[in-house]
């Protein structure tokens, strides 16, 4: 986040925490509306189909993203995608080829990356 608040320094100057706020709102319903899409072509391609997904602000499913910048949202985002999957399809999304047990995204060295915690390795990025 202190990248981001930094950017904001840097082109709004000190500015008042209601506002700050007001930008990190708008930072993530972009965020969102730019990142779901990532996911759900993600899931789309292993599942043969596209989950459907209510998108509402910075809300995904039944998840809020709170993150202000692209990785760390993601992994939010594909946290939200793949619970809404497991709880409503009853499918396990994705799956470790190695391992066949279900992945986790994480943030591993800046980066949104689906985890496999039964061999603790990367499988993939996110998106």
């Amino acid at each position: 986040m202190r990248p981001w608040l930094e950017a904001v320094f840097d082109s709004h100057g000190s500015a008042p925490a209601w506002y700050v706020e007001e930008l990190a709102g708008q930072r993530r319903r972009e965020l969102v509306a730019e990142l779901v899409p990532v996911v759900l072509d993600q899931a789309e391609s292993a599942l043969g189909h596209r989950p459907e997904m209510i998108v509402a602000g910075n809300t995904v499913g039944h998840e809020q993203v709170w993150a202000v910048t692209r990785e760390p949202a993601l992994v939010a985002i594909a946290d939200a995608v793949q619970s809404l999957i497991a709880s409503r399809d009853r499918v396990v999304w994705p799956v470790c080829p190695r391992h066949l047990v279900g992945q986790h995204p994480e943030l591993r060295e800046g980066l949104a990356v689906w985890v496999c915690r039964a061999g603790d390795h990367v499988v993939n990025q996110i998106g």
